[in-house]
């Protein structure tokens, strides 16, 4: 049971403050007293020699349960990052006693991992060989820090938008068409596309006004393996707009143009802000951010 001094000689029990923030959870003590296995009227003590230690109230208290006070909302935060920061050393000093850099989870698309993540990989590798590292290549990132399946994710900015993201660089967006749609032509308007079948990622992301709905024909093709999607344009069966990243190789039988006006994406990482990074993730994220990719 962990404690800390605060102001005037008074110790700060973080078990108190989980306690609270069950409380704040639930909005019911009874509930919250559960997940401790305390009695109601015990949780409920606990509670109140908290507040007379702090001298404020925390929580306003009524027939159908409680909620936090205007100085609970005000002290919730700094509640929260104690328990974080209580969090963090048990996982360094695991790490530490177990004489392991520990482990870290990735997670990316198949793109970012094959052209972008190798070399940082293979490097990191090298110069923290005691760090254990899983690289998920998955078709969607959706929900992969959110259910702590990840510790961190690389993808573009338009579905990590819920997470603390660190932006990498921009990747533009080309359209692909078969070979011989557009003879002599280095770049075409997004307009332009638009009465031809559109082979739909549905992974398509931008502030320009390109909209996938307003094709002709479109072809829902779910998935992040863009092999397949440049092989169905190379078949005649329509066209499609992808991201420089992919189009490193076989693009025989098709054509790369670029896009007027320019589109582009946002590649990056994210992590859950409010989660404790480990020693592993931390050392990875300082590495990200030394090394120019």
């Amino acid at each position: 049971m962990g404690v800390k001094k605060i102001h005037n000689g008074v110790y700060m029990d973080t078990l108190k403050i989980k306690i609270v923030l069950a409380a704040a959870k639930y909005g019911s003590l009874s509930r919250a007293a559960e997940e401790f296995s305390y009695t109601p009227s015990a949780f409920s003590h606990t509670l109140k020699s908290f507040e007379k230690s702090l001298g404020v109230e925390i929580f306003k208290r009524s027939s159908v349960g409680v909620e936090l006070s205007d100085a609970g909302r005000e002290l919730l935060p700094y509640f929260e990052a104690m328990i974080e920061c209580e969090e963090d050393i048990m996982n360094v000093s695991r790490e530490i006693s177990q004489k392991s850099g520990g482990q870290l989870r990735i997670a990316t698309y198949s793109s970012i991992s094959r052209n972008l993540l190798t070399g940082l990989i293979r490097d990191f590798r090298r110069d923290f060989p005691d760090i254990t590292l899983s690289v998920n290549v998955v078709d969607s990132v959706r929900g992969w820090l959110e259910n702590g399946r990840a510790d961190i994710v690389f993808a573009d900015s338009g579905v990590l938008l819920k997470n603390e993201f660190y932006p990498i660089m921009q990747d533009e967006y080309f359209a692909v068409a078969p070979t011989g749609w557009f003879d002599g032509r280095e770049s075409i308007n997004y307009e332009e596309l638009y009465k031809f079948p559109y082979i739909d990622t549905c992974d398509f992301h931008s502030d320009v006004d390109f909209n996938p709905e307003r094709f002709k024909e479109r072809i829902l093709f779910k998935s992040e393996d863009d092999l397949s999607v440049i092989n169905m344009v190379r078949e005649g069966m329509g066209v499609t707009v992808l991201p420089e990243l992919v189009l490193k190789k076989n693009l025989d039988g098709v054509s790369v143009l670029k896009l007027e006006p320019k589109i582009t994406r946002t590649l990056g990482f994210a992590y859950k802000k409010q989660s404790p990074k480990t020693m592993a993730l931390s050392k990875f994220i300082k590495y990200i951010k030394s090394v120019k990719l």
